[in-house]
């Protein structure tokens, strides 16, 4: 995530800062659709990595706005 995203969660209340983190999490997984629709290469590989990896970021994230009760 990006430090500029985190600064704006850390910023807001927890119910907005869980709707930040949800369309965020849509936009990527609306970003992996696209690309495993282009094909397999190294290149696409590559993105689908990044895209889970800042996925893995934003679950985290929401864990501490939001712990689990």
């Amino acid at each position: 995530m990006t430090r500029i995203l985190e600064e704006t969660i850390d910023s807001l209340q927890p119910t907005d800062a869980i709707r930040v983190l949800d369309a965020v999490d849509g936009t990527l997984d609306a970003l992996r659709n696209d690309a495993l629709q282009i094909g397999d290469t190294p290149e696409i590989r590559e993105i689908l990595h990044r895209i889970d990896v800042y996925k893995g970021h934003l679950q985290r994230q929401r864990s501490v706005v939001a712990p689990p009760q």
